[in-house]
């Protein structure tokens, strides 16, 4: 069986056969598309000044660890700093439905330093997503966590940064977000 050829022509004629409220939801998605599509290009040539520095602690999050381990110990088994990491992405995971205070919560469960470059670790980098969409680039822990709590509402939530920071520096963890 021979398929035909595609051609403008025919794609042009499907287009203006369909009804006004379809060429506009054809059109709206096309640019919705074209942006993403476009965003994501852009942001690979040209990381920003959060990619590079997330780079820099990928590298510099071991060497900070192995540091750390020879004045602190730590607080939680390994295993236990990848649950926490789990519920910190889980509670500001999404557009609608987030938990900020488990990720408040979990965040002052940190009790040093080593604590939370070993969180840090576990984390990784991760993306959020919203409505099944990616909703922001790949970021580390500090940069999800600013981005959501931080800068989220206009600042409204910028409450519970500095009450992890408050708390941390109540316990002496030199780290802020």
């Amino acid at each position: 069986m021979k398929l035909p050829k595609p051609s403008f022509e025919g794609a042009k004629q499907y287009y203006n056969d369909l009804p006004a409220w379809s060429k506009g939801v054809v059109v709206v998605g096309g640019l919705l598309l074209a942006y993403f599509v476009g965003k994501k290009v852009v942001n690979f040539i040209f990381p920003s000044a959060n990619q590079k520095r997330n780079q820099e602690l990928a590298k510099n999050i071991a060497q900070e660890i192995a540091r750390l381990k020879r004045t602190k110990t730590q607080s939680f088994s390994d295993s236990q700093y990848l649950t926490f990491a789990n519920k910190i992405f889980d509670g500001m995971r999404y557009c609608v439905g987030d938990d900020y205070g488990a990720v408040e919560d979990t965040m002052k469960k940190m009790n040093n330093d080593l604590d939370v470059a070993l969180l840090i670790q576990a984390y990784g980098f991760r993306q959020r997503s919203c409505f099944g969409l990616d909703f922001q680039p790949i970021y580390d822990l500090f940069t999800s966590v600013q981005a959501e709590l931080g800068n989220e509402w206009g600042g409204i939530t910028n409450y519970r940064i500095d009450n992890i920071n408050n708390n941390w520096a109540r316990k002496g963890i030199t780290y802020r977000l």
